[in-house]
């Protein structure tokens, strides 16, 4: 999955990594992340009302697209987020991995803080897989707004468990569904290696118990809405 962008919303800018560590107060463990991990950082596109003729929302203002260039094949989460955190506007990353030019979407679901308007919160992360460079790109979702726009090309990347069983049309209880999916399976996990380390018996079998009851909740926040 890539997404075509329009023409009239490209921006085309450089951004100088001394940019975001002025806005994001980065500390020097972070700019060396920053240093080793990305060779060049552009603006490609502004998804906007006067570049695609949808109307803005107070949610969703505008919508950047950021093409990342590194410089192996990694990045991690903290170095996009201090970029989310100086960009105060919902932000699609394109992810180039040196080499073979393979490309990946992430975007963290960002929202106005409800304590303080002028602070996002920036939730969990999604992304594709890595995809090869060549893959053909779709349009973009039809959309009545920016805000719905937003919300579809965040879908698109949520796992596919989570967007085909979406049990409401909206997309902040979606992202909260996935965050506590995401949650109860870590916890899931720890208990199963917690289990096959575990010599004794009877402390296996209450394990065992304990991640049944997880099972059964991460398999009903998976089902789909009955109607």
């Amino acid at each position: 999955m890539r997404f075509e962008f329009p023409s009239q919303a490209k921006y085309g800018r450089v951004i100088p990594k001394s940019k975001i560590y002025e806005h994001a107060s980065i500390g020097g463990a972070l700019r060396q992340r920053f240093i080793g991990q990305i060779d060049k950082i552009v603006w490609s596109y502004k998804l906007a009302e006067e570049t695609l003729h949808l109307p803005a929302t107070e949610k969703v203002p505008e919508i950047e697209i950021f093409d990342i260039y590194l410089k192996g094949d990694t990045i991690d989460e903290a170095v996009l987020k201090a970029i989310d955190r100086a960009i105060p506007l919902p932000i699609l990353f394109i992810l180039h991995r040196s080499g073979d030019g393979a490309l990946k979407i992430k975007a963290a679901y960002k929202r106005p803080s409800e304590a303080d308007s002028h602070k996002w919160v920036i939730e969990s992360y999604f992304e594709t897989d890595w995809l090869p460079a060549d893959t053909p790109a779709e349009p973009l979702p039809v959309a009545l707004d920016l805000e719905k726009l937003y919300a579809q090309l965040i879908k698109a990347l949520m796992p596919q468990t989570i967007a085909e069983t979406a049990k409401t049309g909206d997309i902040e209880a979606e992202v909260e569904r996935a965050k506590r999916i995401e949650a109860l399976e870590r916890e899931y996990r720890r208990l199963k290696a917690k289990r096959d380390r575990e010599k004794q018996f009877n402390k296996k079998v209450q394990i065992n118990g304990q991640m049944h009851t997880l099972k059964i909740e991460i398999d009903e926040l998976k089902l789909p809405t009955k109607q």
